[in-house]
């Protein structure tokens, strides 16, 4: 399995907004799957781990003819270009992928805006 730090790239973007308690945030893959690895303070022996497979991207069609949803993070890529997707999915998105990534104040602050601008979505 492959990992990349992303914490200090999520920092730079979001600052303050991410949780002082995450210590920790790898991107990780196999040829197979994709998954978020999180670290927090209080409990730094048991990591976190979300698998990003519900994230889909583009419909495509598979070897049977049908239409299947395609992973938006692409097992074949390199991980780098998969964590740079990671990191620029926006906070709304962030926010409702991954549990704790942001400061309580921060999440509320993050949909307020996000109601804000798409009053239709609400």
């Amino acid at each position: 399995m492959q990992k990349l730090e992303i914490l200090e790239q999520l920092i730079k973007i979001y600052g303050e907004k991410i949780n002082p308690e995450l210590v920790s945030i790898k991107y990780c893959q196999t040829a197979e799957i994709a998954m978020v690895e999180m670290v927090f303070s209080g409990n730094l022996k048991l990591p976190v781990i979300t698998n990003l497979k519900f994230i889909t991207g583009d419909i495509g069609i598979d070897e049977d003819g049908i239409e299947t949803d395609r992973p938006f993070f692409d097992p074949e890529a390199d991980i780098v270009d998969n964590a740079s997707r990671f990191i620029t999915l926006g906070d709304y998105s962030l926010l409702n992928c991954i549990d704790n990534i942001f400061t309580k104040s921060a999440e509320v602050e993050i949909s307020n805006e996000f109601c804000k601008n798409n009053p239709d979505s609400v």
